[in-house]
């Protein structure tokens, strides 16, 4: 019994240190499956959004620097993380318009209405969400949906001046100039140094000037045209006073069987209108 006892030991501490390397082993094949699980998109953990935001915040980079291409692959990247993340959606859009992709930029922009719309139903009083919405509904051209996003947007936060802008900018979608004018104002009044929003305030009241001009020009046309009625009206009048009927004989004329009508007769054809 004795003799037996040092390989026991021995099979102990060996057993006793393998154990950490198989623990270890195990964290490393979690790590690999969470992080292959990631790349499909099929977690949606604070981890993976973060992970997300990273690659929509190249994707945004490669977009501003006109690498359309390559932001379109960022951004599939972050929805391929988290298909709820409706702004990847949205700038997957913008993106597919840059390289001419119409078909699937529109479809981004529905998928992208879609997933915020369900995020704002818990999140009403997110301002930026409201904005990007507004800004996915003018992609589908969908100016009067944009505009009361974009509102909700300006409502929930009044100091910025690019969402006053681009309400401004769906309002001239929509040639209501007055309202777009406005917006505009705001949006310099927020930003003086806003350019943009200075030339799209011009263009704005010059609309209006369009628009009040083209109403006082349809009025005078309705006043000239009444006017002509109504002259013509009164010429009409006049002439069936005058004229005497068509089947009207004259005083002199008699006819041919007719017998002299005595002195003191005040009787008068039928048909001869009295004064």
């Amino acid at each position: 019994m004795t003799g037996m006892k040092p390989p026991l030991i021995i099979v102990l501490i060996v057993i006793f240190l393998l154990v950490p390397g198989q623990g270890a082993c195990s964290r490393k094949k979690a790590v690999d499956a969470n992080t292959n699980a990631t790349a499909e998109g099929g977690l949606t953990n604070a981890g993976d959004r973060s992970q997300a935001q990273v690659f929509l915040d190249q994707g945004r980079e490669l977009y501003l620097a006109d690498q359309d291409e390559k932001a379109v692959t960022a951004f599939q990247e972050a929805i391929k993380i988290d298909p709820e993340f409706a702004e990847a959606h949205f700038r997957l859009g913008l993106a597919y318009d840059a390289v001419g992709k119409e078909n699937e930029a529109e479809e981004s922009y529905k998928k992208a209405v879609e997933k915020y719309k369900k995020y704002l139903t818990d999140n009403s009083k997110d301002a930026e969400a409201h904005y990007n919405l507004g800004q996915t509904y003018a992609g589908l051209h969908l100016y009067s949906e944009a505009i009361r996003e974009y509102r909700q947007a300006t409502n929930l936060k009044d100091d910025d001046a690019d969402m006053f802008y681009d309400l401004g900018t769906a309002h001239m979608k929509l040639a209501q100039y007055d309202e777009a004018a406005a917006a505009f104002s705001k949006s310099l009044e927020i930003d003086s140094e806003n350019y943009r929003a200075e030339d799209a305030l011009e263009e704005a009241r010059e609309g209006v000037q369009r628009i009040r001009a083209g109403k006082k020009h349809q009025e005078d046309l309705l006043k000239k045209q009444k006017e002509e009625e109504l002259k013509k009206g009164e010429g009409g009048t006049d002439a069936n006073t005058s004229s005497p009927p068509a089947n009207s004989k004259s005083t002199n004329s008699k006819p041919s069987n007719s017998k002299p009508k005595s002195s003191n007769s005040n009787s008068k054809p039928a048909h001869v209108r009295t004064p």
